[in-house]
């Protein structure tokens, strides 16, 4: 054999390699992107918040389906990103869109307010 036909053959080789490797590390990303980021067809929001030295007053949308019970984690944070604040929020079935305020304590006084892990159950 030429060793032109060999170097194809290890390139396609090379290739297959590469091309499962890719295609496993895509999986495994969508797999983690979807345990972490909530359930998808749930968008949650933050549309305002006003902060004191022990609270935060929080102002949020979320939106689902109605056949859902949803719950939700409202999370304040500080100038170094630490957590001061924390509150497991909860959208009964029966119920669509909702547009709530909610007054969330804290340790200290926050500067970043954030609605996230939104899961049906």
């Amino acid at each position: 054999m030429s060793p032109t036909g060999t170097t194809t053959r290890r390139n396609g080789v090379a290739y297959a390699v590469i091309g499962v490797f890719v295609a496993i590390c895509a999986a495994g990303w969508a797999i983690i992107m979807a345990h972490t980021e909530g359930t998808p067809g749930i968008t949650p929001q933050i549309v305002s918040w006003q902060a004191a030295d022990r609270s935060v007053r929080v102002h949020y949308q979320i939106s689902k389906s109605k056949g859902d019970n949803v719950r939700c984690a409202l999370i304040a944070y500080d100038t170094t990103h630490a957590e001061v604040g924390r509150m497991e929020v909860t959208v009964p079935t029966g119920t669509g869109d909702v547009d709530r305020r909610q007054q969330l304590p804290t340790k200290s006084r926050a500067t970043a307010v954030d609605v996230q892990g939104c899961r049906t159950g």
